[in-house]
């Protein structure tokens, strides 16, 4: 008897062949290697995407990279469109795709067209976890410095609060600079 999540995951598997037909790549023409870092990144960014829905967990993370096809399946049973983010299966396929599509054309326009009409990845992702506010904001009127204001520290700094390796640095300056001058004034005087 098939278990639940032998049955979800060939389920996830399927959906996801069949998702990702926009761009199909023979397996054997990249490298094991490849297949297994592409495998690799799928399974790391599956739970990211899932973390932005409620439950906020993953029921099903698999990658298979003989075959180059994928199973995630979030904690509220939806299955993400992953191929609208980076580092995802389908993202890789639709590069390696359009790396072939490149490769057998005989012009620029028909490599350029492989690229600009194929774009893959993050085009429009939704933001799942995105916050709704309620109520309406308005502006209120603050008092600003003058515009011919000239800062001499750095932001949200004052010279009170200069401690650390800091404070060196400013007695530095400051007696360097009373040396500088007397030097100055003491030419002036013998000439």
């Amino acid at each position: 008897m098939l278990s639940l999540r032998s049955t979800v995951v060939a389920t996830v598997v399927a959906l996801a062949a069949v998702a990702q037909a926009d761009y199909q790549v023979e397996p054997s023409s990249v490298p094991i290697s490849t297949r297994q870092a592409w495998c690799a990144n799928e399974k790391n960014t599956c739970p990211l995407i899932c973390q932005q829905m409620e439950p906020r967990t993953t029921l099903v993370n698999e990658c298979d990279a003989e075959q180059l096809t994928f199973g995630c399946l979030c904690g509220n049973n939806q299955r993400p469109n992953v191929s609208e983010y980076t580092l995802t299966l389908p993202y890789f396929i639709c590069q390696e795709w359009g790396n072939q599509c490149v490769k057998a054309c005989k012009d620029n326009g028909c490599a350029s067209d492989c690229r600009e009409k194929h774009p893959c990845g993050a085009t429009d992702p939704k933001k799942y976890n995105a916050t709704t506010t309620s109520g309406t904001a308005s502006a209120t009127a603050s008092q600003t410095d003058d515009p011919n204001t000239i800062y001499t520290n750095g932001p949200g700094g004052s010279r009170a609060d200069s401690r650390g390796a800091a404070a060196p640095l400013d007695v530095g300056r400051t007696y360097g600079m009373a040396i500088v001058l007397t030097a100055l004034f003491a030419g002036f005087a013998l000439l």
